[in-house]
C-alpha cells in the first residue's frame, strides 16, 4: 500500500445502505466502497461495525447476506480493527472529557479504534461523530450529489 494512500473508516450504515439498496443513499455508499474495491483508499473498520451490520441484517431477515458480506470484507482486504477491552476504558475516559452520554457509546468506542489505528476521517451517515471534536466524518450525501437528509 502506498504510504500516501488515503485511510478512512467505514461505518456500519455504509454497508447497511449498500447491502439493502437504500434509495438515498445506496449509490453514494456503493461508491465509497468501489474506491476501496480499486485500491483509491484503504477502507478501515472494525469488528464492532461488522457486529453492528451482521445484527442489523440478521433483524431484517437477511441472513443469507451475512457471509456474502464477510467473504466481501476479506476480499477486499479492507483493514479490520479488533474491538477490544481497552477501547471500551478509552471510551469512557473520552465520554467524560466531550462530556457526552451512553447514547452514543458504540460511536465513542469506534472513535477511539480510530484513534488507536491513527484513522481521522470515518464515512458514515452519523451525524453524532461531530459531536467528537477530532472525528472527521464524511457523509454520504456529499458524494456524487446524493439528496440530503430530511
Amino acid at each position: 500500500m502506498p504510504s500516501q494512500m488515503k485511510r478512512r473508516f467505514i461505518d456500519s450504515n455504509i454497508f447497511i445502505y449498500v447491502l439493502l439498496k437504500d434509495p438515498r443513499y445506496g449509490e453514494a455508499c456503493l461508491s465509497i466502497l468501489e474506491k476501496v474495491e480499486r485500491g483509491e483508499e484503504q477502507g478501515v473498520t472494525s469488528t464492532l461495525a461488522l457486529s453492528q451490520v451482521i445484527a442489523h441484517l440478521a433483524r431484517r431477515g437477511k441472513g443469507e447476506a451475512i457471509k456474502l458480506f464477510i467473504d466481501y470484507v476479506r476480499e477486499t482486504g479492507m483493514m479490520v480493527i479488533e474491538t477490544t477491552f481497552l477501547d471500551f476504558v478509552e471510551a469512557v475516559t473520552e465520554m467524560g472529557e466531550l462530556n457526552l452520554d451512553y447514547r452514543i457509546w458504540d460511536d465513542l468506542v469506534i472513535s477511539c479504534q480510530m484513534k488507536r489505528s491513527g484513522v481521522q476521517e470515518i464515512y458514515t451517515n452519523d451525524r453524532d461523530f461531530e459531536k467528537i471534536k477530532w472525528v472527521k466524518p464524511i457523509f454520504p450525501m456529499r458524494i456524487n450529489g446524493a439528496k440530503e437528509r430530511a
